[in-house]
C-alpha cells in the first residue's frame, strides 16, 4: 500500500484489546500512533515473521528501554488487518505460537 491507497480497517482481537487495556498510558499512546502506521502501510510497518508464523508481521515498539511487538495479519480479501496480539518481546512469538496453535 502506499499513501494513494485507503486505509485498511484494524480489528483487534480479545487478546489484543486486554493487552492492550493494561498497558501504560504513555505506551497505550505509542501502540495507537504503531496501529495507525500499520492501517496506512502494513507491508512497510511490520516484519513478515518465517515458518511456524508465516502470514504474519511484527511491529516492534521500544518504551523506557523494552521492547513490545504487535503481530498483525493482512486480510487482502476483507481489505482489514487482523491485531492478533501486543505485548513485550519476551516470550511474545512463543505466546502468540501457542495462541494461534492451541487446541
Amino acid at each position: 500500500m502506499n499513501s494513494g491507497e485507503k486505509q485498511l480497517l484494524l480489528y483487534l482481537s480479545r487478546t489484543a484489546h486486554k493487552s492492550q487495556k493494561k498497558l501504560d498510558k504513555p505506551l497505550r499512546r505509542q501502540v495507537k500512533d504503531a496501529l495507525l502506521s500499520i492501517a496506512n502501510d502494513p507491508l512497510k510497518a511490520g516484519k513478515q515473521l518465517s515458518t511456524p508464523l508465516s502470514g504474519i508481521y511484527s511491529h516492534h515498539i521500544t518504551y523506557q528501554g523494552k521492547e513490545f511487538r504487535i503481530a498483525y495479519q493482512i486480510d487482502v480479501e476483507r481489505e482489514c488487518i487482523w491485531i492478533l496480539m501486543i505485548g513485550a518481546h519476551e516470550n511474545f512469538y512463543r505466546r502468540l505460537k501457542n495462541l494461534l496453535y492451541a487446541s
